[in-house]
């Protein structure tokens, strides 16, 4: 994605991340944007101190609709008010897949470990086909994950847009790199 050009860790790639930088009070870029958002039909918001959550509305939202955590704060040493941001799937979603792989990964170790021991004891084992079935649950789970980030890319691309147009109306944004 063009917006996570600097990043290309795993984690980078499932959930992508943005710093900002900008030169305004943490606590009136909260306040701007979720005025922003109010009046916006295309986004909705949930904020808590400065942290905001920036999310497609009910009546566009589907499944894969993705979720923007938005975080403002002023560094106590630099003094400089960084925006930290972090794309992804819903909560839910996110969940489910990670216990999914979790439960395949499980089965699989498992049941390959029974099926390899029943092979070496008796000569041949049912159970030695967990690896192959779970390597293939495995493959069609990611699939199945990648097809519905595509499907929300459209979502994340106007959420990073929404969020770039509404800080730059109040201060010059630029980007920052973090390690």
């Amino acid at each position: 994605m063009p917006f996570n050009r600097l990043n290309h860790s795993i984690l980078g790639e499932i959930r992508p991340r943005f710093y900002l930088k900008i030169n305004k009070d943490p606590q009136q870029a909260v306040e701007h944007i979720v005025e922003r958002v109010k009046n916006s039909k295309t986004v909705t918001c949930d904020c808590s101190h400065h942290l905001i959550f920036l999310k497609t509305p009910s009546w566009l939202a589907h499944y894969w609709s993705p979720e923007m955590t938005v975080r403002i704060e002023k560094s106590e040493y630099s003094g400089e008010v960084t925006v930290s941001c972090l794309l992804g799937p819903r909560q839910a979603v996110w969940a489910m897949f990670a216990l999914i792989y979790a439960a395949i990964v499980l089965l699989t170790t498992f049941g390959g470990m029974f099926g390899f021991v029943e092979m070496q004891t008796s000569g041949s084992s049912p159970f030695i086909w967990f690896i192959p079935i779970g390597i293939v649950a495995f493959c069609s789970a990611y699939v199945v994950a990648k097809l519905g980030q595509r499907k929300g890319r459209d979502q994340m691309l106007y959420l990073v847009s929404f969020l770039y147009h509404t800080l730059d109306e109040i201060a010059e944004v630029e980007r920052i790199e973090r390690k």
